[in-house]
């Protein structure tokens, strides 16, 4: 299998690292790959298919507390791959005397072991990715099904699948291997002609497993809000309103929370979103609480030093805050434990749920705004936790528990602190798992497991 290969490939450049770095080195080796297949459809049809083969090794060798670090690009043929790092450690050994010392320099020294490989079938059975890299039988399944069934709608969709792969080993007998495969498919459901073009409604699957029966149900659901699309759009007014927010609403604002708002060198440094929580000057609604919890996602457990994660990670219970994502670099710099952090943010984010029956929730809201996303998210002023954002996608003005048609995308600016305080009425039972789709590097491993919503209070502003 190809992703058999991966682990081959790691342990390989793994065995042959003594004797390029040297018996009596310290180093670490990084190993990130991924065999990933993408599909771009339109009107309901295959456009753009395409397909993604790397693997990157990053060397670093350490000398007291200089270090320095080269990533290198692998072909996958071993001899050549051999010449690619013994290039590079000896770059690195020509640059390390000159290098001024590290004092936040550290990895992991206590040896240890871990595997985990989750594999992507589709419903036949296949698996993601042929022998020989071409595109998956599982994505294939996948796509065949799509087509079938969205045949002359005009529908909007991107496939990523395929296995990604994070190793980590060092010189002092940390060796660890993650793999895991699975897909993530964002769609959506357009009008293309007069007054309506632009409106949309959208949803997202992400998984290991593609389960065809909750396509069509998502698939219903986009058809049902394709139609109420077609009616007037009406206006919302400005000011406080009752809303309902969506699971995607919920992550996009948690997401944001994330820029900082857990990290545990912003808090040191006083820059945090949200340090009034921190100091408990506030406090959020008793119903709101967050860990970060890697064993139920995608994301490995340990980091690029080769130290394990805490997890699952208790951020904020009931409303108040009890931990931050700490790095070892951190850790050093302000003699505080850390939590196997990396880049201080959640990787797998879990929200508790509440007590509002999911398909309730239109009837819960009663009379008010139903906002299925958010988009353009930022600060409007950190210090204050303040966020602003748009609405997009299918936003409905909800009358007597009953959707009466689209309002165009309106900003909203409201303070977390009251939007998860005392603003939040209450969560639902259903949460949904939501993946990153981002790509910009790499596919991502982030996921989130969060309820929606329901606001008995929200700022929209004109």
């Amino acid at each position: 299998m190809q992703q058999d290969r991966f682990e081959k490939q790691f342990e390989s450049l793994t065995q042959a690292m003594p004797k390029l770095a040297g018996h009596d080195a310290q180093w670490s080796l990084e190993f990130r790959a991924e065999a990933s297949d993408f599909v771009r459809l339109n009107q309901g049809a295959i456009r753009q298919p395409g397909h993604v083969h790397r693997a990157l090794a990053t060397i670093r060798l350490l000398e007291g507390q200089r270090h320095a670090s080269r990533m290198v690009a692998l072909s996958g043929e071993e001899a050549e791959d051999q010449i690619r790092m013994a290039q590079a450690v000896a770059g690195l050994r020509r640059g390390s005397p000159s290098l001024a010392e590290d004092p936040l320099c550290r990895i992991e020294t206590a040896p240890s072991r871990s595997r985990r490989v989750e594999r992507m079938t589709s419903p036949d059975g296949a698996q993601g990715v042929t022998d020989d890299g071409r595109p998956g039988d599982a994505a294939r399944a996948i796509i065949e099904q799509v087509v079938s069934q969205t045949r002359g709608l005009d529908f909007v969709g991107i496939l990523a699948a395929g296995p990604r792969a994070r190793g980590l080993t060092n010189s002092h007998g940390v060796h660890h291997w993650h793999e895991v495969d699975g897909y993530s498919f964002d769609f959506s459901l357009h009008h293309d002609q007069g007054e309506l073009r632009g409106r949309a409604a959208k949803a997202s699957m992400h998984g290991r497993t593609w389960q065809a029966d909750a396509f069509a149900q998502r698939l219903e659901r986009l058809r049902r809000d394709h139609d109420l699309l077609a009616r007037p759009a009406r206006a919302a007014p400005t000011g406080d309103v009752r809303a309902f927010l969506m699971p995607a609403a919920v992550e996009g604002l948690l997401g944001l929370m994330s820029w900082g708002g857990f990290s545990a060198s912003d808090r040191m440094a006083r820059r945090s979103p949200l340090q009034r929580l921190v100091d408990g000057e506030v406090s959020l609604s008793d119903q709101f609480s967050i860990w970060d919890d890697v064993r139920a996602s995608d994301a490995s457990d340990f980091n690029s030093e080769g130290f394990r994660r805490v997890t699952p990670l208790s951020l904020i219970e009931r409303g108040r805050d009890v931990g931050a994502c700490c790095n070892p670099r951190t850790s050093i710099e302000y003699g505080v434990e850390h939590t196997g952090a990396d880049g201080e943010q959640p990787e797998a984010l879990m929200m508790a749920a509440g007590e509002i029956e999911t398909q309730e929730a239109m009837r819960a809201l009663g009379t008010g705004l139903f906002v299925n996303r958010l988009w353009y998210l930022n600060w409007s002023d950190r210090q204050s936790a303040r966020t602003t954002g748009m609405t997009r996608f299918a936003t409905w003005w909800v009358e007597n528990g009953e959707a009466v048609g689209p309002v165009d995308p309106m900003r909203f600016d409201d303070s977390i602190f009251r939007t998860f305080g005392d603003a939040l009425e209450g969560l639902t039972t259903g949460r949904d798992m939501i993946g990153d789709d981002s790509t910009y590097d790499e596919r991502s491993l982030k996921t989130a497991l969060v309820p929606g919503a329901l606001l008995s209070s929200w700022r929209l502003v004109s």
